[in-house]
């Protein structure tokens, strides 16, 4: 595209008002550009801090990769088992764990001591939520009694209570979209995660990935946990996330990251497979995926 360039013209059109329509020109050009790459618009609004992590299996062997790596996630699947202490085997690691108390236990007050002992041990930047990807479809096969969004929103509402007075920030973790499940997302939670894996969905004709189609879910997601905070940047983690191809992986966490990055910043959890899975694979990935991460970390 050419400037125009001002100049004198019959009919007493001045220098001023051409060098003032150049000024309106280049205004709309860069109204323009800012709209058409949003990753570096929005990534401006907050350059907000995003830290890398993985699932607590993993933990060693991607430290040893990955140096400035932040976050583990740590799971506690049987019902009603917990540590007694905060778990510290990922020495120095910000853990974010997952809980499955029995509701009526929850709800009657009869694990408050056993868990409010356990909240008291854990240090800063410990998360905790109760019975991740609870929702529609049940995609982890849980009980009736937990799997209805009652339930769900009443345990929910219980932790964000218990957590209150110490150094643990509660919050919920769905893989669903977020505007399909409105009535089973709790409102003033201290953050939101997404589980979320490179999928079909997210990618373009080619195979390609698709960061327009990542990021129209990432924020339809951001929209339903903004209604439930009336925060602008309610805090939000993707607390498990890979993709099944390597070859996807470099930009798979790259878009995840920048997301972050403009959206008030958060955690970015991988996770590894022992077998490769419609979602993951084994770690280690290839080395550019790996000096991805590194790069990622850095930020």
């Amino acid at each position: 595209m050419v400037l125009p360039r001002p100049s004198l013209t019959r009919k007493g059109t001045s220098l001023v008002k051409q060098t003032r329509q150049t000024a309106r020109w280049l205004a709309a050009l860069a109204a323009v550009a800012a709209v058409a790459v949003p990753g570096v618009a929005i990534a401006a609004s907050t350059g907000a801090r995003v830290t890398i992590g993985v699932n607590r299996n993993d933990w060693t062997r991607f430290k040893a990769a990955i140096p400035r790596a932040r976050d583990v996630r740590v799971y506690y699947d049987a019902e009603n088992v917990f540590p007694a202490t905060w778990p510290t085997q990922a020495k120095g690691a910000w853990v974010t764990l997952s809980l499955r108390p029995n509701p009526a236990d929850l709800l009657s007050g009869k694990l408050n001591a056993r868990l409010r002992a356990l909240l008291a041990s854990a240090p800063a930047h410990a998360e905790l939520t109760f019975w991740h990807e609870n929702e529609p479809g049940d995609p982890l096969k849980y009980s009736r009694s937990v799997n209805n969004a009652r339930t769900n929103i009443a345990m929910l509402k219980y932790g964000e209570k218990l957590v209150k007075g110490t150094k643990v920030k509660f919050g919920q973790i769905i893989c669903a979209p977020a505007i399909r499940m409105r009535t089973w997302i709790a409102p003033g939670l201290d953050w939101y995660g997404v589980d979320i894996f490179a999928n079909p969905n997210f990618e373009n004709p080619d195979k390609t990935l698709s960061k327009a189609k990542l990021w129209v879910r990432l924020n339809n997601d951001e929209a339903v946990f903004r209604a439930k905070t009336g925060l602008r940047w309610p805090p939000v983690r993707f607390d498990e996330s890979n993709a099944r191809h390597d070859w996807h992986r470099k930009n798979w966490f790259t878009y995840l990251a920048e997301w972050l990055r403009g959206h008030g910043g958060g955690r970015l959890l991988t996770r590894w497979t022992r077998a490769p899975t419609k979602h993951a694979g084994p770690w280690p990935p290839s080395k550019p995926v790996i000096r991805r991460l590194r790069w990622l970390s850095s930020w």
